[in-house]
Order: structure tokens, then sequence, then C-alpha cells
């Protein structure tokens, strides 16, 4: 009797060990980083010309409101930085019988992530998928023209 007490307080000595050992080598696992970025801006200012369906530049327009609200939302400072020299523009006339939404980023913020599916489902998870959806289905095209000041 005795000797399956030593067992039963074996196991449990043996369990605890281990539990404690896997809680300390998940507490030294170092933190995930976030995504890399999958649109990053080059130069010191840009140019991005979005083409977009006609039929489709209410759900485009619908997509840019949230992907301009999630920089305005969103807890990271960097992109309060991204959104204050942004500006949005539309062209009146086609081009190729799409419509052009020019962004103009007077500063691009170095390594940091530009796409508006990612901005957006950082701060709107749950709308991420649809709005993706909307804009892929929209989307005719896209120009990024990276710029540097002169001297």
């Amino acid at each position: 009797m005795r000797r399956g007490f030593q067992v039963f307080v074996s196991g449990i000595v043996l369990a605890g060990l281990t539990l404690a050992g896997a809680g300390v080598a998940s507490a030294q696992e170092p933190a995930k980083e976030p995504a890399k970025p999958v649109l990053t801006l080059e130069g010191e200012a840009a140019i991005v010309i979005l083409l977009i369906k006609p039929d489709k530049t209410a759900d485009f327009e619908a997509v840019l409101a949230k992907y301009r609200e999630a920089f305005a939302k969103g807890d990271n400072p960097k992109r309060k930085e991204q959104i204050a020299g942004m500006t949005f523009l539309k062209s009146p006339t086609p081009v190729g019988g799409n419509i052009a939404y020019i962004f103009r980023v007077e500063t691009v913020v170095k390594g940091e992530e530009y796409d508006i599916t990612r901005i957006i489902y950082e701060v709107f998870p749950s709308e991420a998928t649809d709005m993706f959806n909307k804009y892929k289905d929209a989307y005719a095209g896209r120009q990024i023209i990276p710029l540097n000041k002169l001297p």
C-alpha cells in the first residue's frame, strides 16, 4: 500500500514539475512580431493611383471611408502620422474607362503598412472580409509613384 502511495505522489510531483517547466518555457518564448507589411511606400513622398470600375465607385468609396476611419480610430501612433500626410482625390474624367482615385502622400512613413485591407483589419477585423471583397470587385489597377523632393 505504501508503494502505491509513493508512486502516486511521484506522479503528482512529476506532473507538477512538467507543468512548471512548460510554464517557464512558454514565458520565455519571444513575443510574436506583427506581420510584415505587404504595402510600404518608397521615397520621401508618393502618389498612389487606384483605378476603380465605374459601376463600383460607391462600393470603393465605402471601403475608402472605412480605411480613413481605421487610421483615425486605431491606437497605433504611426497611423496618425501616416494619415496626417495623406490627401485623397478623385479624377472627374475616366482613365481608360475606369475612375482614378489618387492618394497623395506628402510624407511617407518608412516601413509602415499602407495596404487598404490590412489597415481596416487592424481596427475593424469583423468588417475586413466584406471590405476586402468590395475592394477586390471594384479594383481595376494600381500605379504607385515614389517621389523625392528636389534640393
